[in-house]
């Protein structure tokens, strides 16, 4: 199981690259355009936020470059999370393409952030950070991943929820911005007591709110929870910072 799943992440690292250029050629629907067809949201950070994709995916083509060519202890129980992450990723860039159904990409998002965060558990377990250039790029690629997927997550949540209920993207904003920041708080919660101690997670979720933070202000100009969703940053990482974590690291034998 550990070798296929090593070397499933190098095509699997090529196919993060690759699925979303699929709709300039005809096949699918970029997913921004999806996500603006009604108006724009108050969750939807803009553009230029979403581009720490492009470092979670030259880390992970690093990562599956050396776990190929150079497979080590860590790199090895690191393979089959990542890669169960990665194909997550890949199966969800293609629904939101080809399907564009809000409720089949949220339910696609939860096994892929669970894989992610298991794989920022085992890093955690192996001693995080260790002043090495191959370390900080798994720090990189695990606490990246795992925090803007626990923002993606919450940004999934309010499409669902205007669905189900019919609502436009900016009916009851308040609605919509609470079902974001409640669940991506509680998670950033969760993670840093029980999953991990990464503050590399805590640069992407920060990143991604702040995303929100900057869309409620200055595309709609909602300033009421532009500053709520500052306050909640604020309050995100003062727990981060006054309650430690409850992860032990024990060194991987």
């Amino acid at each position: 199981m550990i070798m296929l799943a090593r070397l499933s992440l190098f095509p699997i690292a090529l196919l993060q690259f690759s699925i979303p250029i699929l709709p300039q050629l005809g096949l699918g629907q970029d997913i921004g355009t999806r996500a603006l067809k009604d108006g724009i949201p108050p969750e939807l950070p803009p553009g230029i936020f979403f581009a720490i994709w492009g470092m979670i995916f030259l880390a992970y083509l690093v990562y599956a470059v050396k776990a190929v060519i150079r497979p080590n202890h860590l790199s090895d129980a690191l393979a089959l999370p990542l890669a169960l992450a990665g194909t997550g990723n890949v199966v969800w860039m293609i629904a939101a393409q080809m399907v564009g159904s809000v409720t089949l990409n949220a339910l696609i998002l939860g096994p892929l952030l669970a894989s992610a965060w298991w794989a920022a558990w085992i890093l955690d377990r192996a001693g995080g950070f260790n002043q090495t250039a191959n370390r900080l790029v798994l720090c990189l690629l695990v606490g990246l991943l795992s925090g803007w997927l626990t923002v993606a997550v919450g940004i999934s949540l309010p499409p669902v929820l205007r669905a189900l209920m019919d609502f436009q993207p900016t009916d009851h904003v308040w609605l919509s911005f609470w079902t974001v920041m409640l669940p991506a708080a509680g998670l950033a919660v969760g993670f840093s007591q029980f999953v991990s101690r990464s503050l590399w997670y805590f640069v992407a979720l920060v990143w991604g709110l702040s995303g929100i933070v900057v869309n409620t202000w200055f595309r709609l100009e909602l300033h009421a929870l532009s500053i709520a969703g500052t306050a909640m940053i604020i309050l995100i990482l003062f727990i981060r910072g006054r309650y430690p974590s409850r992860t032990t690291r024990p060194q991987l034998s």
